[in-house]
């Protein structure tokens, strides 16, 4: 699965997307854009789950109309975490972390699933590569762990059984596998990335307003992407985020600043009229990140992420703006613990040198 960039007689670029899902027909399209090409392959893979979803759920729901620890124990646990997906009482983390654990997991079922499975379904994931052609981390197999437990705890209710034992955990995860990332930009990062940026055949402007703005707000990426300019407010000195676009599902008012705004100035020239949100050449946060990823890829940054740059902007923040207090920052970023704004602010030693001066 993926994209081939194919250049025509006249120098232009098409993008062929190949899709191949295991027990769906291969399908491959070629698009004038790389986004179109993405939103192709984003709309074949969404439908694919869709129809896998469709049928573990009828599975389940017959299994569940007899309801006991036995039905509970021998149903496939793909089709609990796929008709779990699909259920309200999944939450939108534990949804996003499942996409792929249905694949994953095998052919066990719940009963089966135990702590040495387990271990055994760790080292599998630990060795298997993301989309970004990366190894899973801890963190997010931990994340995946996290779902299959509710996703069992919910079958156990379907079914009408009490305090089932779970025995999927991270315990067999190393000591101090839980490190918390504090990578910022260094000495010429942002140069090359903005050079390779530049480069960009397509979505070069967007792709640098992307990331200034990141750096001027602190913001989330998902943010970011699912912006509309209908939230910005003030004469865009004001971006009031709602609810639905934010991690905590909590809506803020972000203050922009002079830099800010001109990005914003910058995003308006580019938006064309039937553009409902500041970042429409981008189809999804996932697609977004796939776009970053190969930028820093080419600009050779090293254990670089997109969310890396929320990091820069928080630290950049604790010293660029000494009048904002510690309050208003965690409140302009979407922090609602100091322990999870210590996590993001990382001030360098030459940062810290004359600061009490």
């Amino acid at each position: 699965m993926g994209i081939k960039v194919k250049t025509q007689a006249d120098g232009s670029s098409k993008f062929e997307a190949d899709v191949r899902i295991k027990g769906v027909e291969r399908k491959t399209m070629t698009f004038k854009t790389r986004a179109q090409a993405e939103h192709f392959i984003d709309t074949i893979k969404s439908a694919a789950r869709k129809a896998t979803t469709s049928t573990a759920s009828h599975r389940l729901a017959q299994k569940a109309k007899t309801g006991d620890s036995r039905t509970y124990g021998r149903a496939l646990l793909a089709d609990v975490v796929a008709a779990f997906r699909e259920s309200s009482k999944c939450s939108a983390r534990a949804k996003k972390s499942l996409i792929p654990v249905a694949d994953f997991v095998g052919a066990v079922t719940v009963e089966k699933a135990d702590e040495a499975w387990t271990e055994q379904y760790v080292a599998k994931v630990r060795a298997l590569k993301t989309h970004m052609r990366t190894n899973y981390s801890y963190a997010t197999i931990n994340g995946q762990i996290l779902g299959l437990v509710s996703a069992c705890g919910w079958w156990a209710k379907q079914n009408h059984f009490r305090n089932p034992t779970i025995e999927i955990s991270n315990a067999c995860f190393p000591k101090n596998w839980d490190v918390k990332r504090d990578r910022r930009l260094e000495g010429g990062e942002y140069d090359r990335i903005m050079e390779q940026i530049s480069l960009l055949p397509s979505r070069s402007n967007e792709s640098r307003c992307l990331v200034e703005l990141c750096l001027e707000t602190g913001a989330r990426l998902q943010e970011l992407i699912l912006a509309e300019w209908k939230e910005f407010e003030r004469a865009d000195q004001l971006w009031k985020i709602p609810a639905s676009h934010t991690k905590k599902k909590k809506k803020r008012s972000v203050p922009l600043s002079g830099k800010a705004r001109a990005v914003i100035a910058d995003l308006r020239a580019l938006r064309q009229a039937d553009d409902a949100r500041i970042f429409q050449v981008f189809p999804t946060p996932g697609a977004a990140s796939h776009h970053f990823h190969r930028i820093f890829k080419a600009a050779r940054i090293v254990d670089f992420r997109f969310h890396d740059l929320r990091h820069e902007a928080i630290s950049r923040m604790c010293i660029d703006k000494p009048k904002a207090p510690v309050k208003a920052i965690m409140e302009i970023v979407g922090h609602q613990t100091y322990q999870a704004f210590t996590r993001y602010s990382h001030l360098r030693d030459d940062e810290l040198v004359g600061l009490l001066d």
